[in-house]
């Protein structure tokens, strides 16, 4: 199933368009193909950072048929990360899925939650169709001045090199109403190329990219719409049915329902066209009370979309095509909705790539920084391929749980047992995901690695609570891990996620432990930290900025601390600077300096061979770029070494 609009090609692979001098060109620094959520995405983040682009899209209008329903906690964090407030107009318009609800029959029997045990702001997945996530992108967007051209379809693409440069031509055509139907065509130039068109992806076909994978012979029906029932459904619903096949229940808005049956396998003489033809509203009713006890009421009130489909698992050899054409979302990847990974892999191949194309188009990195868009996005593809997959299978086969937890439930489901089962798995949440070392994600030459994935360079940023360190109030000391003031620390709180907002920006976190924590030595370790920061500071901005851009710094920098904080911490120099420019933050419980492999304080003689504290570099998509213990002048000079190896 695709989760994008897809485009498909009028021109066979030995035709080419007519084209000639009259034929319109227009020049661009990236031109988008297909506006689902994946090219949505893609240029709301390049035009956040100036780069001008042009989205087009072969449909008349943004699907109403939504595909994916589900955005999961670690798409949200990334949206979230746009700038201030854009989340909430996601949020608003969705609900938050925290559990799964499980049925035997038509009797609750368990329920699973999301996300137990992580450190994200979101549990759970965000509810929203796609088209509605695909309108609020494509509004933002439009408010920034760039409207989706629908109708517009790609014909040819192909990189053009010479020796005095390289370029992607493009031809697109659409059709017009002037003397009867004609075909208005244009020839587009660009740097780059982002193909955010589906499964069936033009692009990917003009380039000669292959797509291995299998057609699954699941047979799987699909509805959309009002239901009158008995049953308790709830966000999310999971149904191991007295036939023991698998219904998967959404709760969609507008009080419809998504009802997703598991039904016999394919055989060599079914026709899809022809079942699709002859399926009817009265033959999912039936099939449905199929998986139900008897007597239960289940019957449809409207009909939006009913469908019945075969399961592609697919995914493009290479991601880039001379180094100028770049696959994103179901272009590149294609697989089961089982998991929900579909669209939210594809938001996050857009977000990944983004800010390297602005790099790149700004000359602030080399074009090489570009390889490691496939280098960590493919095995991203290959992940969600397998989870999907996985899932699928034991939603057919075992009911979304193995052979034996599965006897087990049914056993206690005859007896009338409820059961309050283990947490959803973590992958489902995406929240683990970790690039591997490559010339952007790059270990210190010297130092051990910490222990622990989530400290490795190439991990997620881990999130976590930190307090605004405010002007010091009236009495000696502010509150701290020992001596908490409730109402204070709430109107104070901020966490590293929003610190580290904004598309294109690195941001450096120094993580000083309990090394402000002694009144004596405080003022000369500041003034020290100081010192670092200005001469840091000014030395990679003035080298490094986007031209085009409204803020056009791409270093903001971040002082947390730990330990008890008194009043000269309140008024001291970085508790007085500006956010973004080594402002001082308090990490009152230590879960900070623990999320990110940081000790907070000595321990005998030293507390590690590289001194106390350290700098962790997380790149503009908040993965871990680079880290190094300590905060003396080497460890500054390792930073600087690492941006000037990675940008240009």
């Amino acid at each position: 199933m695709s989760n994008t609009n897809s485009s498909s090609h009028s021109f066979s692979s030995s035709e080419s368009p007519v084209v000639d001098a009259s034929t319109p060109v227009q020049e661009i620094p990236v031109l988008i193909v297909g506006a689902g959520p994946v090219g949505l995405f893609e240029a709301v983040l390049l035009t956040k950072m100036g780069i001008r682009v042009r989205i087009i899209e072969r449909s008349s209008q943004i699907s109403e048929m939504s595909r994916a329903l589900a955005t999961q906690a670690r798409s949200l964090e990334i949206l979230a990360m746009v700038e201030d407030g854009f989340i909430d107009k996601f949020l608003s318009q969705g609900r938050s899925m925290k559990n799964v609800h499980m049925f035997y029959g038509s009797h609750f029997r368990s329920k699973m939650s999301f996300t137990k045990g992580t450190d994200s702001r979101y549990e759970g997945a965000l509810l929203m169709e796609q088209e509605r996530l695909s309108k609020v992108l494509a509004k933002d967007l439009a408010e920034m001045g760039v409207n989706v051209e629908f109708g517009w379809e790609l014909a040819d693409t192909e990189v053009v090199e010479s020796a005095k440069d390289t370029h992607v031509k493009t031809v697109i055509h659409r059709t017009v109403a002037l003397e009867g139907e004609e075909r208005e065509r244009q020839v587009i130039r660009s740097e780059y190329l982002v193909a955010a068109d589906g499964g069936r992806s033009t692009v990917r076909h003009k380039a000669n990219i292959k797509f291995p994978g299998k057609t699954l012979v699941a047979k799987t029906i699909m509805f959309d719409g009002i239901l009158d029932t008995d049953l308790d459904l709830q966000d999310f619903t999971v149904i191991t049915g007295v036939n023991q096949k698998s219904v998967l229940v959404f709760r969609m808005s507008d009080n419809r329902h998504r009802v997703v049956l598991e039904m016999d396998d394919f055989t060599p003489e079914d026709d899809l066209e022809k079942i699709n033809r002859e399926l009817t509203v009265e033959d999912f009713e039936r099939e449905t009370k199929a998986y139900l006890h008897p007597g239960t009421k289940f019957k449809v009130v409207e009909k939006f979309w009913l469908t019945c489909y075969r399961i592609n698992e697919r995914r493009a050899d290479n991601y880039i095509h001379k180094g100028r054409i770049f696959l994103a979302g179901d272009a590149a990847h294609v697989h089961s909705p089982a998991g929900g990974q579909g669209m939210n892999t594809g938001l996050q191949d857009a977000h990944n790539l983004a800010w390297k194309l602005a790099l790149v188009l700004n000359h602030l990195a080399p074009a090489s920084i570009l390889q490691s868009y496939q280098e960590e996005r493919q095995p991203m593809a290959d992940r969600a391929i397998a989870l999907s997959s996985k899932l699928l299978r034991n939603a057919r086969y075992q009911g979304t749980m193995n052979h034996y937890v599965k006897r087990v439930l049914l056993l206690l489901s005859l007896l009338l047992i409820h059961v309050q089962s283990a947490a959803f798995p973590l992958t489902a949440t995406m929240l683990d995901v970790r690039y591997p070392a490559n010339n952007i994600n790059l270990p210190h030459k010297t130092q051990e690695q910490p222990k622990g994935e989530v400290h490795q360079v190439g991990a997620r940023a881990p999130d976590g609570p930190l307090l605004r360190l405010l002007l010091a109030p009236a009495e000696d000391e502010l509150p701290s891990v020992h001596n908490s003031n409730t109402t204070s620390l709430e109107k104070q709180r901020i966490h590293v996620q929003e610190l580290t907002m904004g598309v294109g920006k690195f941001h450096i976190l120094v993580l000083v432990g309990k090394s402000f924590s002694d009144p004596a030595s405080f003022q000369e370790r500041e003034a020290d930290l100081v010192k670092h920061v200005e001469e840091n500071l000014s030395e990679w901005r003035t080298r490094w900025h986007f031209d085009s851009s409204q803020d056009n710094q791409i270093f903001k920098l971040h002082v947390i601390a730990t330990g008890t904080m008194s009043q000269s911490h309140g008024n001291g120099f970085l508790a007085q600077r500006a956010q973004g420019d080594g402002l001082l933050f308090w990490d009152n419980t230590e879960e900070v300096h623990k999320s990110y492999g940081v000790p907070t304080q000595v321990k005998g003689r030293a507390n590690n061979a590289n001194g106390l504290g350290a700098i962790v570099v997380i790149r503009p998509d908040s993965h871990i770029g680079y880290r190094v213990e300590g905060l003396g002048k080497n460890a500054w000079a390792d930073v600087s070494e690492y941006f000037h190896t990675i940008l240009s």
